[in-house]
């Protein structure tokens, strides 16, 4: 099937991987959303129908960046308009996350970013949200104050870099951490890397963002639950499949609830080749001592058709 190729947006990086969803969830009001699905090349990248020309993806962006970076999941207000304390680090009491999560769902797709943040029951010793698995901030890093920023200040020739590549990691915007290549070991340096600015590449920050809204959280009774994510919050996992036909954004959420590694699962053989999923990807968590920022690990192939 004759598709866009987006060749920038491999299959194999966490963060290639979130944008190509987010290329799904920017047309997610539009009365027709493109089809993904990935190449068969040895470092698989995103493609979808051809109807979705890498012009068109690039003004979808633009208009989505511009109406999330306002929306209530990136602002998040108390009922009566008033300010949350430490809301933009996510740092909601039980009573904010309620009026948050309940704001956000009166929104259209937006909203399913604050899904995808913090779940209600769900707090820390501090009693405080304990965000997704996929939050790397620490520290002083406001997430949402970043977020705003990438969405904002994102231009045009930004995602189409993104969407063709290669990437050139000459942007000094924020990065949400989800770049294998940010996994900067201090055991293996010189010298201590957490004061070093990391350049970035915008436009997929921006869209994976958006991807960032088809992993939904869960309350459970020791942590907040992630879809796609396994372990623990200091050493934990995130993986996902890699398929070979068209799928709508419907078909993508059941591959995203359903294909992912887990060691209980054991008709995976006969499930996932059904699917069209050619293998299961699985990156490390990594946290630091210092602050606990988060970090992908380099991926591995965990599970592959036969």
């Amino acid at each position: 099937m004759k598709g866009t190729h987006l060749t920038g947006l491999e299959g194999t990086n966490p963060l290639g991987f979130l944008a190509a969803l987010g290329v799904q969830v920017a047309f997610a009001n539009e009365n027709e959303q493109p089809l993904l699905w990935w190449s068969e090349d040895i470092t698989p990248h995103a493609v979808v129908n051809e109807k979705f020309t890498i012009d068109s993806i690039v003004n979808q962006a633009v208009q989505t960046f511009a109406y999330w970076q306002k929306s209530v999941a990136l602002n998040p207000r108390r009922a009566d308009g008033s300010n949350i304390p430490k809301a933009d680090e996510l740092k909601l009491r039980a009573q904010d996350i309620r009026s948050y999560v309940n704001q956000a769902k009166q929104c259209d797709r937006s909203g399913n970013l604050a899904m995808a943040m913090v779940a209600e029951g769900s707090l820390d010793k501090k009693g405080v949200a304990k965000p997704s698995d996929l939050y790397f901030m620490a520290g002083q890093q406001k997430f949402l104050g970043m977020v705003r920023k990438i969405l904002t200040d994102t231009l045009s020739e930004d995602i189409e870099t993104a969407l063709l590549g290669p990437w050139d990691y000459k942007s000094n915007l924020p990065s949400l951490g989800w770049d294998v290549v940010d996994d900067r070991v201090y055991a293996l340096r010189a010298n201590n890397p957490s004061s070093e600015n990391k350049p970035s590449n915008p436009g997929a920050e921006a869209l994976a963002l958006l991807g960032l809204s088809m992993h939904p959280v869960f309350a459970s009774r020791d942590r907040t639950l992630t879809q796609g994510c396994s372990g623990s919050w200091k050493s934990g996992y995130y993986s996902w499949p890699i398929w070979r036909k068209p799928a709508s954004p419907h078909v993508v959420k059941s591959l995203l609830a359903h294909a992912h590694y887990h060691p209980s699962i054991s008709d995976r053989n006969r499930w996932y080749p059904s699917w069209s999923i050619s293998f299961i990807l699985r990156s490390p968590i990594r946290r630091s001592n210092q602050g606990g920022y988060g970090t992908f690990g380099p991926p591995e192939t965990v599970w592959h058709s036969i």
